[in-house]
Order: structure tokens, then sequence, then C-alpha cells
């Protein structure tokens, strides 16, 4: 095996990755904000929704990115070619009946999560061509989990740059018109970001076949694949469980928001969840390098080394939140600017991005540690706490203080600042604790 990576040849292309990823949606949003604000706002109430359901996916992909890593660190081939085939056919499997229910369900799942007559002729249509190619994405998911378990960093990053310039190029020939194109407004978008992610899959598929994995690895299949599946879903269901309550929550807040504050409120939401994305990556990246990083270590029995190297990027992702916070509290009103020109919307926004300006060091807590306890195999723990803080905190204190004690929605940030600062303190916790030192899935 090759000499094990450190966490900047990891790291950094991640956050390459994972920024350019994000401009996926931030391109849609931002360009939509031009188009109608009321079209910016329903993509983000349909991605929200989609974001759900890709939390199916992660089931998979999420054991797979440990057992992958776990196996390369204790140099295991076979083994990882076993579980690689496996989560591949299942996520495939598993995608495609999910792009069924949201070609002719979508539109009722938006109505259910309160999304109003306005917003939805804009919504329905984008969810129907999104939502109807999450299969693309289920695969997509699994080969990157793949791929960076192997320590691939730097070629899944390129693999998105161009998924992402594709991306954007589209968006703005179907929203401006370009090129002679109809204008399509967010069906257009819809289009553009699927046939961007297609090509990105099929890109993706090429590089695992012909760099890292042979296709003879589907052999496997005939070999008591359950087995593989087993571990999958062992340690895929809490990570995705830790994940789906997440969003549950983030989902229920909306429809929190629009039913009563407003789809004022929603829309500014929307634009500052853009504008936190900026922080938040700087944590997401480093996090799964950490992921990696602890797999590796753990698969080759260094366990002491896994635990100061958990501590050294944790304290390396809090500088860049706490510095990222800074620049939220000074600079939020001009942010908002950049999406829209509505006052209201613009101080609504700068003074909730003054309450994430505290919550982002919280929530770098939850992202560093508990990538680094999945990495050990220790998914228990961060599910069980998920449930009890982002549920009896964090959901029930955000409609206290932004419905109840009337101070909207940066009552709505204060009661998730609170939910990530509990959580935060209970994942460091645990990580000097050392209990997930025998949670290792191989063997």
């Amino acid at each position: 095996m090759e000499e094990r990576k450190k966490l900047h040849q990891l790291a950094i292309p991640i956050f390459i990755e994972t920024l350019l990823f994000m401009l996926l949606g931030v391109a849609d949003i931002f360009m939509l904000s031009q188009f109608d604000d009321k079209a910016a706002g329903a993509i983000g109430a349909a991605n929200q929704v989609i974001n759900i359901l890709n939390l199916i996916f992660v089931i998979i992909s999420a054991g797979t990115a440990v057992l992958v890593a776990q196996n390369v660190g204790a140099k295991r081939r076979e083994d990882v070619e076993r579980v690689s085939s496996v989560s591949l056919v299942m996520n495939l499997a598993i995608g495609l009946l999910v792009s069924v229910i949201m070609i002719f369900m979508g539109r009722i799942i938006l109505l259910k999560v309160g999304v109003t007559p306005d917003l939805m002729k804009y919504a329905s249509a984008y969810i129907k061509i999104v939502g109807g190619a999450l299969f693309v994405q289920a695969v997509l998911n699994t080969v990157t989990a793949i791929i960076r378990s192997h320590g691939y960093t730097k070629e899944s990053m390129l693999i998105t740059v161009g998924m992402n310039i594709l991306n954007v190029i589209g968006d703005a020939a179907f929203i401006f018109g370009l090129f002679g194109l109809p204008v399509l407004g967010a069906s257009g978008v819809a289009i553009a970001t699927t046939f961007s992610r297609v090509l990105a899959t099929i890109v993706a598929l090429i590089f695992l076949f012909r760099v890292v994995l042979p296709i003879e690895m589907f052999s496997y299949l005939k070999n008591k694949p359950m087995l593989a599946l087993k571990k999958l879903i062992k340690i895929g269901f809490p990570s995705a469980m830790e994940n789906m309550s997440y969003n549950l929550a983030q989902t229920v807040l909306m429809s929190i928001i629009l039913i009563n504050l407003g789809e004022m409120a929603y829309i500014t939401r929307t634009y500052v969840w853009t504008l936190t994305w900026f922080v938040m990556i700087f944590s997401i990246s480093i996090g799964q390098a950490n992921q990696i990083m602890i797999g590796h270590l753990i698969g080759a029995g260094q366990i002491d080394e896994a635990y100061h190297t958990g501590l050294k990027n944790f304290k390396i992702a809090m500088f860049f939140s706490m510095l990222g916070g800074v620049v939220l509290f000074l600079f939020g009103r001009i942010f908002m600017g950049f999406y829209t020109d509505n006052q209201e919307i613009i101080l609504l926004g700068a003074a909730t991005l003054a309450v994430d300006a505290f919550l982002e060091p919280g929530r770098t807590f939850n992202i560093i540690l508990i990538y680094g306890l999945r990495g050990a195999g220790d998914v228990i723990f961060p599910v069980v706490m998920a449930v009890i803080s982002m549920w009896g905190i964090g959901v029930l204190s955000a409609y206290i203080f932004g419905v109840v004690l009337g101070y909207g929605l940066p009552g709505i940030w204060l009661g998730i600042l609170l939910d990530e600062w509990f959580r935060g303190v209970s994942m460091l916790h645990r990580w000097n604790s050392k209990k997930w030192a025998n949670k290792a899935m191989i063997g």
C-alpha cells in the first residue's frame, strides 16, 4: 500500500470538491434569485426533500467508506473488492426505486412539508427531474466513497470540477436563454444539474474500474454477499439515521418557518443557509479526511495514533470555523446583498448570520468528531445523541425562541445553536473516553 497520506493531502482536494459540489446548489439559487426570489425559495424547499432522500443512499455509502478505509489500512484487498461490489449494486437498486417514487409522488411530498402554491409551480418541476434521476446520485455517492477511501481525493475533486463547470454553464443557458436555448427557469436548472451529474458518474466509474479496482470484483456477488451487506448496514444504518434525524429536524424547522413566519422568512433562510455552507465546508472537508485517516489507522491497529490524530484535526478545523464565524458576523449584510436588493430580507439575513457566527464552532465539534467516530466504527453513540439533542433541544427551543417568544428566524437559529453545542461537547467527551477503540468492523 502507498505511504499513508497526511491531512492536507486528503483534506485540500476534499475541500475543493465539496466547495464546487456545494456551488452546484448555490449557482442554482443565485441565478434563480436574479430570475425570481420565489423560484429560488422553491428550489431550496425541493432540495431539502431531495437531501433527505439522499440519506437513504448514505446507509450503504457511509458503511462503504468505513469498511473500505479499514480494509485498506489492514491491506485486505479481497475484502475491499467484496464490499465495493455489493455496495454499488445495492445503491443502484435503491436509487432506482427512490427515483420512481419521486417522479410520481414528488408533488405530494412537497405539499406535506408545507410548500405554498406560489412556490409549488417551481418546486414540483424541479423535484420531478432531479428526484427522478436520484439513482445517478446514488451510484456517484458510492463510487466517490470507494475512491476517497483509497486516498484518491485529488481525482475525486477533478471529477467534481468538471461537473460544476457543466452545471453552471447549463444553469446560465436555461435561465437567461443563452445559445438560443429557451428560458426554462427552475426546470432548466434541474436539467442542467441532472445532466452534469450523469456525466460525472460516468467519468467516476471509468476511473474506478481503470485505476482503483477491477470490474471483475462483481464476481464476489456470488460469494456470500449478504455477509458484506450485513456489515455495510451495521455501520451505514446508524450513520444514516444521524444524518436523517438532522435533515428531518431541518425539514420540520422549514415547515415551522413557512407556516408561522411566512415566505419572506423562508426565502431568507434559503440564502442564509447557502452562505453558512461556505464556513461549514472547512469542517466537512477536514472531517471527511479525518474519517479516512482514522479508518486507516484503526485497520492497522494504531489506536493511540488515531486518538491524537483526531484531536489534532479537530483543533485545525476549529480555527477555520471561528475565523469563518467572525467573517459572517462582520459582513453578513454585504453577503446578503449579493442575492437580493430586498432590504427586509437583507436585514433579517444579517441578524440570522450574526447568530450563526456563534453556532459554527459548536457545529465543528460534531462534524469532525462524528466523522472520527465513524472511521473507528463507533456509530451508535452519535445517532442516540442526535435524536435526544436535535429534537429535545434543537427543534423545541427553535420553536420557542422563533415563534412563541417572537424572535423570528434568528430565534430559530438560536435553537439550532443550543443543539449543536450540547451535542458537540458530548462528542468530545466520547472521543476522550476512547470507547471507540474496540469498535473496528474488520477481522
